[in-house]
């Protein structure tokens, strides 16, 4: 009986990874334009840069799960 560890039940899905990815950069070059025409100071201003930095994270974290499953299935 082998034992299976979280990484290669996360790897299993290593496509829904690449999607997460692709849709957190549209997002955040969408973000980007719109923070040249929101007025800084505003709660939309704020809400946008939350917005961003939460694209950063998951676009990291999937950036990083795509590179760790590739590098386990060589």
């Amino acid at each position: 009986m082998s034992e299976e560890t979280f990484v290669d039940v996360l790897c299993r899905s290593r496509h829904k990874f690449r999607l997460l990815f692709m849709v957190s950069v549209l997002s955040l070059f969408i973000l980007g334009a719109a923070l040249t025409a929101i007025e800084p100071g505003t709660g939309t201003y704020v809400i946008t840069i939350l917005q961003i930095g939460t694209f950063l994270v998951i676009g990291s974290v999937s950036l990083g799960m795509m590179v760790v499953c590739s590098r386990r299935s060589v």
